[in-house]
């Protein structure tokens, strides 16, 4: 006999990533409401990562507002135990059958930690903390050009954190490019769009590449 539990579908898993005011934010809100106006209220919620409520999160905010300074070691591994403070909520999520949008995840803490290049800081070690959290069932990266006007005429506070600066954005970029190639970090189905349009085109791929992913059983895959 099969039981309810086993013939549950869990709640999919959604990535958005992209450099530092790409429109990750409102892309994560915009496509939740999508998703609750086909759903119903409680189907969907946004996961913005890290959490800076938690007490590790609040390490990492006094961190990336450079009112603190640590060893570039220590703050990959605060970035990895924030997103394992989240494991548990995104599984019981999940399990729910509520869809978990995730501002920002592991593909930026390992491309923005390889951007230092600190030569002890390999691919390798950047993703051994990863591995056992909740692997996307699907990964959307915002790509925008650091230098695009876009990137700081229409966001002023643009600067006010610590990588926050357009020549180690540029880095970044590059390391993100790495991290998604196929092979170096399994993250799901990756979709890459062109986020220097206007929001309304973003959010049209945003939902075109979600609609695509399907779901079944309970089963949450891992990083490996």
């Amino acid at each position: 006999m099969t039981t309810s539990s086993e013939t549950k579908t869990r709640g999919r898993l959604i990535l958005l990533e992209g450099l530092d005011r790409a429109g990750k934010t409102t892309q994560c809100r915009l496509l939740c409401d999508y998703l609750i106006s086909l759903n119903g209220a409680g189907s969907c919620r946004v996961q913005k990562v890290p959490d800076r409520t938690t007490q590790i999160g609040q390490m990492i905010n006094s961190y990336l507002a450079s009112n603190t300074t640590l060893p570039d070691q220590s703050i990959h591994l605060l970035f990895s135990a924030n997103r394992w403070e989240l494991r548990e909520s995104i599984l019981s999520s999940l399990m729910a059958g509520q869809t978990v949008i995730l501002d920002r995840y592991v593909p930026s803490g390992v491309a923005y930690s390889l951007a230092k290049g600190v030569d002890s800081m390999s691919l390798e070690w950047c993703t051994a903390p990863e591995r056992g959290l909740p692997r996307p069932d699907l990964t959307i990266f915002l790509d925008i050009d650091p230098e695009n006007a876009k990137l700081q005429s229409t966001r002023a506070d643009f600067g006010q954190e610590r990588y926050e600066v357009t020549e180690f954005q540029e880095k970044v970029r590059e390391c993100f490019k790495k991290v998604l190639a196929k092979g170096a970090l399994d993250v799901g189905p990756v979709f890459t769009i062109d986020a220097c349009r206007t929001i309304e085109q973003v959010t049209a791929d945003v939902v075109r590449a979600v609609d695509s992913v399907v779901v079944s059983g309970s089963e949450v895959s891992t990083l490996l």
